[in-house]
């Protein structure tokens, strides 16, 4: 089958670009068995319609996460009277799968189904499945009678034997993302009520053929900044050694930056110094609040006094930090949320992110958000997304937190920025001050992304611009 895979743009301006990863992955595991082609919205010179007319693809599969959500149903939309099979995969889809279904797609890949997906599509007739056949873990679709089959998620966590697929991007369109981009490991074992990842289980791939990507996007894409998109980058020491010791032995040069949980044991913090070396520059850490009690509200599994010690570690390894931070969390009051800008000023990280507590789909708070305080007043899901960015004070009108108002969050953000300003911190927003201060930058959820967009006579994006690259990923 000739299988076209979709990055749509995102339904609003990004503040960076970074290479389609689930896309990636799906092509690697279909390679040689079907012609496959990558098209990322975000940086192809083509239209997607003229992609699709010469390349003549069996099967469309647009992956998605919910930012990229308007986008990807106007997909659906447009090509759904066309004769290839329509599929969405991605967060979004594996949570949502009867929505995508009503706006057009076929079928929906549920979860990680990179080794069965081949098989899965050998079996594929026209638009419909064959439901007398044993349908394996991860897919959802409407047998020839009009009902819904529901398979299940796909948990496969193996990704070793999919290590490269970068090729399939032109070499032409690498200048446009912001950074070089990978996976090191998948899962998570933590059961953080507001994370998709939560209680997935976590395996690291080999640390030779994550350097082996290392290498390919050095040296074969041209980018010398790296983000690990792994959820918990840090959580095995001797594998993250081990992948420092490959990058030091291959001689790479790059700056990297990962995520990672603030309470890493005392026995094991020798492993920032091992980061550093191999060009480590930034760790993300997930701290979300400074008040115990609310960690415990979303089972963080987190202890307040453990955060400034393993900080410490890591900016004495000469790492630099950034410090997540979550807005709207269940119990949270204002005052609660004020302990957090207190340990922001103790810690003075290199970048603080603030984000809006939100309930994704397929988390735990997203299954059930007014459990936990957390009312919508719509349905649209990217109205949220969407006009956060654009008028914070219309906020109120899509969402409310049952323990602070629209209007102490908002005063929460600005009370972050106002009080970390005579530390020389700036908002993300202050372009003019960003290149002179790069190692103090605070961005919240009221601050709008900076890649311009570029639209044709039709109004279509063509591509974003991307700033000239940075030596470190926020």
């Amino acid at each position: 089958m000739r299988v076209l895979l979709v990055y749509p743009e995102p339904d609003t301006a990004p503040f960076y670009l970074q290479a389609p990863m689930e896309c990636l992955s799906l092509a690697a595991a279909l390679e040689g068995k079907h012609e496959v082609q990558i098209y990322d919205q975000n940086v192809d010179e083509q239209r997607l319609e003229t992609v699709i007319s010469e390349f003549a693809p069996d099967v469309i599969a647009v992956l998605f996460t919910l930012r990229c959500l308007a986008a990807s149903y106007r997909i659906a939309q447009q090509f759904k009277q066309n004769d290839a099979i329509l599929m969405a995969g991605g967060k979004y889809p594996t949570f949502k799968p009867r929505d995508c279904i009503e706006a057009g797609f076929d079928i929906v890949l549920q979860g990680n189904v990179e080794e069965t997906l081949s098989d899965f599509l050998d079996n594929l007739s026209l638009k419909s499945v064959d439901a007398t056949l044993t349908q394996p873990p991860g897919y959802f679709f409407k047998d020839a009678h009009g009902n819904h089959v529901d398979t299940g998620i796909a948990h496969s966590l193996d990704s070793n034997h999919y290590a490269l697929a970068r090729h399939l991007i032109p070499q032409k369109y690498q200048p446009r993302y912001s950074h070089g981009f990978l996976i090191g490991s998948r899962g998570c074992l933590y059961t953080c009520l507001f994370c998709t990842s939560s209680g997935t289980g976590y395996k690291e791939r080999e640390p030779s053929l994550v350097v082996d990507e290392v290498e390919y996007i050095v040296k074969v894409e041209g980018h010398s900044a790296i983000h690990f998109g792994d959820d918990l980058f840090t959580h095995n020491p001797a594998w993250v050694i081990e992948v420092c010791r490959e990058i030091i032995a291959r001689k790479i040069v790059c700056n990297w930056s990962v995520n990672s949980r603030s309470d890493v044991p005392p026995k094991h913090w020798h492993m920032f110094d091992w980061m550093s070396q191999a060009g480590c520059k930034i760790v993300a850490f997930g701290i979300e609040s400074a008040d115990q009690k609310i960690l415990k509200n979303v089972r963080k599994g987190l202890k307040v006094e453990k955060i400034l010690p393993v900080v410490s570690q890591a900016r004495e390894a000469k790492i630099g930090i950034r410090c997540n931070l979550m807005i709207g969390l269940p119990g949270a009051t204002y005052q609660d949320h004020l302990s957090s800008i207190d340990l922001m000023e103790a810690i003075q990280p290199s970048q603080i992110v603030a984000s809006l507590c939100i309930p994704y789909p397929g988390s735990k708070m997203g299954n059930n958000p007014e459990q936990f305080g957390i009312r919508f007043k719509t349905q649209n899901w990217g109205a949220l997304l969407e006009k956060d960015y654009c008028d914070p004070n219309l906020l109120g009108n899509i969402v409310e937190y049952e323990h602070i108002t629209t209007e102490e969050i908002i005063q929460f953000a600005e009370t972050l920025v106002q009080r970390l300003a005579p530390y020389g911190y700036i908002s993300i927003s202050q372009d003019d001050k960003r290149s002179e201060c790069p190692e103090k930058i605070i961005k919240t959820f009221m601050d709008r992304p900076k890649l311009p967009m570029v639209r044709d006579e039709g109004g279509r994006r063509d591509h974003y611009h991307r700033a000239l690259e940075p030596d470190w990923v926020l």
